[in-house]
């Protein structure tokens, strides 16, 4: 199983994502996390690639719906300041 999944958000789940919560990466490149429960988010801006030693890098951008279930640790490369909605499952 794959512990980061990727699709394409419907209009109605961009919607309702505008009542998460805001995260902002600001001017880094790099973010590294590591994640204790599981999350998604919708990506509002910007672009990155998500590494993990548990999965293939993941490309992101405006649209994306990201889910990263609990235990992934790694980085994400920013080319563009991502802005997202997300929400702890």
């Amino acid at each position: 199983m794959s512990l980061i999944t990727l699709r394409q958000a419907s209009d109605e789940e961009k919607q309702r994502c505008q009542d998460w919560e805001l995260w902002e990466s600001g001017d880094t490149d790099r973010f590294s996390y590591s994640y204790d429960q599981d999350v998604q988010f919708i990506v509002q801006r910007g672009e990155a690639i998500i590494h993990s030693p548990t999965n293939e890098p993941v490309a992101i951008g405006p649209g994306c719906h990201v889910t990263i279930h609990k235990g992934v640790e790694g980085s994400w490369a920013i080319s563009s300041p991502v802005v997202n909605r997300y929400q702890y499952l």
